[in-house]
C-alpha cells in the first residue's frame, strides 16, 4: 500500500461519492474511480459497494478506514513536525478565514505580506467551514470564536462589533426611529426569524423579509434597499451608501482569533505571518470595534 492511495480510500469514505471525493482532494472524479479500482484490484478485496445513492463501505472497507485513519493521523504527526522545524521564509502557507474578513478588512494586509515576503506562497481559503489544522488541511486560521480547541495555539486579536444599518436612501423613506411602518429587517438564515440581537434592538416588532446566509450578502441586500441589516461595523462604516440606523450605537458580537496547531508554531513563515495579521488587527482596532461611524474616517 502506497499512501496517495489510503488517502482516495479515505476521501471516498468520507465523502461517500469519487466526485465529492475529487472535489476534496482537487482532482478530476475520474482519477477518483480509476486508483480506487486498482487499489481493490491489488488488494484483492473489495472495500466499497456502487450503489446508486454513492459508494458505501464493506465490512473489509470498514476495518480498512480504523486502520487507514490511525496510518493517516502519523502521517499527519510527522508532516507538522517537520514543517516546524522550518526556519526559512518561504514555502506554501494555507490560511483559512471567513469572507468578510478577508475582502473587506485584511486584503491589503495579506497583499502587503505576499510582496514584503515573495517567496512565501500564500493560499487563501475564504471559507466559513472549520478547517482541521491537525490533519493539515490549513495551517494557520484566523476563526470567528468565543472557544477555540484547545489543540490549537494563537492569540485573540480583537472584538468586532456590530450594527444596525439601512441605505441612505431607505433611511431617507422610513421615519425611523420614530415611525416603523413600512420598515423591514433583512432576514438572517437562522432557526427563527428572530434572532436574541432583533429581539434585544430598537425594532424588536419590524417583520423579517428575505432571507440571507451570509454577512457580504447582508450588506449587498442592504446597499440595494432591501431593509435594514445587522452587519459588522468594518462592513458597514466604510460604505457610503449605508448609514447606521438611529441611534446608531454598536455592540460587541464575536471575538477574533488567529490560531495554528501546536506543532506549527516555531515554523518560521507561520509565526511571521500571524504576528503581521495580528499588528493589522491592532492599527484597526477603532474600525473592528465601530468606532468609524463615517466613512473615510
Amino acid at each position: 500500500m502506497n499512501w496517495d492511495d489510503l488517502r482516495i480510500f479515505l476521501a471516498i469514505a468520507r465523502q461517500g461519492s469519487a466526485r465529492a471525493a475529487a472535489t476534496k482532494l482537487g482532482v478530476h472524479h475520474s482519477t477518483i474511480t480509476r486508483r480506487i479500482d486498482a487499489f481493490e484490484s491489488t488488494q484483492k478485496t473489495r472495500l466499497f459497494d456502487r450503489l446508486p445513492s454513492g459508494y458505501a463501505l464493506t465490512l473489509a472497507g470498514e476495518e480498512l478506514l480504523a486502520a487507514a485513519t490511525r496510518v493517516e493521523d502519523e502521517m499527519n504527526g510527522i508532516e507538522r513536525h517537520i514543517l516546524g522545524q522550518d526556519i526559512q521564509l518561504r514555502g506554501n502557507l494555507r490560511v483559512t478565514m471567513p469572507d468578510a474578513l478577508a475582502v473587506h478588512f485584511l486584503m491589503p494586509d495579506l497583499v502587503c505580506f505576499m510582496e514584503t515576503y515573495p517567496e512565501v506562497n500564500l493560499e487563501v481559503l475564504i471559507s466559513y467551514e472549520v478547517y482541521n489544522l491537525t490533519k493539515r488541511e490549513a495551517d494557520v486560521a484566523i476563526r470567528v470564536t468565543e472557544n477555540p480547541p484547545e489543540h490549537l495555539v494563537g492569540r485573540k486579536v480583537g472584538c468586532y462589533h456590530c450594527a444596525n444599518y439601512a441605505s441612505v436612501d431607505y433611511l431617507a423613506t422610513h421615519a425611523l426611529p420614530e415611525n416603523t411602518e413600512g420598515a423591514y429587517w433583512i432576514g438572517w438564515d437562522a432557526p427563527t426569524p428572530y434572532p436574541d440581537w432583533v429581539r434585544k434592538s430598537e425594532f424588536p416588532h419590524i417583520p423579517v423579509r428575505g432571507r440571507f446566509n451570509n454577512a457580504i450578502a447582508q450588506l449587498a441586500a442592504a446597499k440595494a434597499g432591501l431593509g435594514l441589516a445587522r452587519i459588522p461595523c468594518f462592513l458597514g462604516d466604510p460604505e457610503p451608501t449605508l448609514k447606521r440606523v438611529p441611534p446608531g450605537q454598536s455592540a460587541p458580537c464575536h471575538d477574533v482569533w488567529i490560531l495554528t496547531h501546536k506543532d506549527l508554531i516555531s515554523t518560521l513563515r507561520i509565526q511571521t505571518f500571524m504576528d503581521c495579521m495580528s499588528k493589522a488587527f491592532q492599527q484597526k482596532q477603532d474600525l473592528l470595534e465601530g468606532r468609524c461611524p463615517t466613512p473615510s474616517t
